[in-house]
């Protein structure tokens, strides 16, 4: 059921991977025509932005083609009728997960072929730490996906707004612009963003670049917030279109 709702609407369904493809085109062709070495973070558009670019596909499918279908069941009546049998708000909201990790994987096995013939790892990969990269840094992007559509009434407001965060992530993961370009202090509020510590962790198996903290320190940090997004989520999820609805304050007589 979740992946024909998934499909029901296929803009929103196949726009993060629109999304993701559209990304590493346009860096492919600025780094083909700016950059000085290929292989160089420094000057290399594409290399520097390949874990960016992986993020953002992952929060596409996470945001775009988890919250949003969500939100549209809630909207059209579905949720009510689920509530109303003994399915349970947990399983049924890990249910959507398993038809959208086919296309975070897809993504992953396109993303590391990529950097693996482009010559962009060396000899300080190391594949587990990649894993439980990935593992702890989908995990958080689908929790808070989760927590977001766990309220959210309006189909195209969830949509817009779930395209235009998006976006920002990728925006605030620091490769939007040549390094060096934004001046150091806004470092300050980019490393504060979750999602650029998941960039920033990917980048260091991936790209070979340096992290601004130690990566069990990233991991520690994205764990926590899975943890309280999850608590959240299960907590606040409602089924009916009315339940998520603001209650209005009773005026004092």
């Amino acid at each position: 059921m979740s992946a024909k709702d998934l499909m029901r609407n296929r803009l929103t369904g196949l726009a993060p991977v629109f999304l993701f493809a559209w990304l590493l085109l346009l860096y492919f062709v600025l780094s083909l025509m700016l950059s000085v070495s290929v292989t160089d973070p420094t000057t290399s558009l594409l290399r520097a932005a390949v874990p960016s670019i992986l993020m953002t596909g992952i929060a596409g499918i996470a945001f775009m083609a988890t919250t949003v279908p969500l939100v549209s069941m809630r909207e059209r009546g579905l949720l009510r009728l689920l509530g109303t049998t003994p399915l349970k708000r947990s399983t049924f909201l890990v249910a959507q997960i398993p038809s959208r990790i086919v296309l975070v994987f897809l993504e992953i096995v396109f993303i590391v072929i990529l950097v693996s013939l482009a010559g962009y790892v060396d000899e300080t990969v190391n594949f587990w730490r990649l894993l439980v990269t990935l593992i702890l840094g989908v995990a958080m992007l689908f929790v808070c996906a989760l927590l977001v559509a766990s309220r959210a009434r309006n189909t195209d407001v969830a949509h817009q707004g779930m395209t235009m965060l998006v976006m920002g992530l990728f925006v605030c993961s620091g490769s939007f612009l040549p390094p060096g370009t934004l001046p150091a202090f806004t470092e300050i509020f980019t490393n504060a963003v979750p999602s650029t510590w998941f960039a920033v962790a990917l980048g260091v198996d991936l790209t070979a670049t340096t992290p601004f903290l130690p990566i069990p320190a990233l991991w520690g940090m994205m764990l926590t917030v899975t943890v309280v997004a999850t608590t959240l989520a299960l907590r606040r999820f409602e089924w009916d279109q009315e339940e998520a609805a603001p209650r209005p304050t009773p005026q004092p007589r």
